[in-house]
């Protein structure tokens, strides 16, 4: 541990970027105004809007100061694209001279305590890249079988994977775990002196902070998982269908593959010689539907999605996914 973090004052930017999601901005900035703030900080929180007009400055412009005295500033990036925001919320955070970037999503709340468990993780580790765990929120609306069955499915997914990171954190301090920015703080200096920055070539293609976070550890970095600093991301009705699902997980194989690619490039071609398991697998898993409560249905998609990113990644396809935003 690095003793001066400990009693170090940090300047903190807590950024979220949006695009055309004004109810659930609003419900991250509640949430925002609820949370407590750690000790010998200073925090500001900032949305970055990504979009070709300000739609959402008079939402953020009507209260510069959230109701636990928190500062909310706002900035328009009108370059389309995931990188292009966080690259700006990187410089601004730069700009204010702070010592630490947060990142959630715009679809999220915070619980109270986030901030404080995020950097008292931060304070009591050598990291200067961490992660925390995201939990899906209760519905907001009444959803039909299926819809409740894709959703319970998704707890019980996002409970596994929040378990393996947590054995994984607990075996080392150095842990091979993606910090996904739906849950992030890391060191400015990541950006200002080693030169890190969101790939800008991954336009809409999502998987930047995958990106990121492999060139991070590929510097030799430490990086860290923070297990008790929850937020909640909440699934739009259009997010439960099969549809939607199979197409998420074929644009994060795609992305993934992509990245695969990079370093083995014999993957491009073995990819087409694990078709034959694969059919049987989703076959199997088709017949098991009836009997698994949903599992089996979202892992299908999950499964049949990867793989077919995967396959359209060998043969030169890029994924799209953040062309389009879901949510309200």
């Amino acid at each position: 541990m690095t003793h001066n973090r400990l009693d170090k004052h940090l300047r903190i930017t807590v950024a979220a970027l949006t695009r055309r999601r004004p109810q659930m901005v609003q419900s991250l900035l509640v949430s925002w105004g609820k949370m407590d703030l750690p000790e010998n900080c200073d925090v500001r929180c900032l949305i970055v809007e990504n979009d070709d007009e300000p739609h959402m400055r008079p939402v953020i412009t009507a209260q510069p100061v959230l109701n636990n005295g928190v500062a909310l500033d706002y900035v328009l990036e009108t370059e389309a694209g995931i990188p292009f925001g966080r690259n700006r919320a990187a410089k601004e955070a730069l700009a204010h001279g702070d010592d630490l970037l947060v990142f959630v999503d715009d679809d999220e709340t915070v619980a109270q305590d986030w901030l404080v468990k995020l950097v008292n993780g931060y304070r009591n580790s050598d990291a200067v890249l961490l992660g925390g765990p995201v939990r899906i929120a209760p519905p907001s609306v009444k959803l039909t079988s299926l819809q409740t069955a894709i959703h319970d499915s998704l707890i019980r997914r996002h409970q596994k994977k929040e378990k393996r990171a947590q054995e994984k954190a607990a075996r080392s301090t150095n842990p091979n775990i993606t910090a996904a920015t739906n849950n992030w703080i890391a060191e400015t200096r990541l950006f200002s002196e080693e030169n890190i920055w969101f790939d800008e070539n991954m336009r809409f293609t999502g998987g930047t902070d995958t990106k990121l976070y492999q060139t991070v550890k590929a510097k030799g970095f430490i990086t860290g998982w923070i297990e008790d600093a929850y937020v909640y991301e909440t699934l739009p009705v259009k997010r439960l269908s099969f549809r939607y699902q199979f197409q998420r997980a074929k644009d994060h194989g795609n992305n993934s593959f992509n990245l695969k690619m990079i370093q083995k490039p014999q993957s491009r071609y073995t990819i087409f010689l694990r078709i034959p398991t694969k059919v049987i697998q989703l076959t199997l898993l088709t017949l098991s539907i009836p009997f698994t409560r949903g599992d089996a249905l979202l892992k299908l998609a999950h499964k049949s999605g990867t793989f077919y990113g995967k396959l359209g990644a060998a043969l030169g396809r890029r994924s799209q996914h953040y062309k389009k935003t879901t949510g309200h």
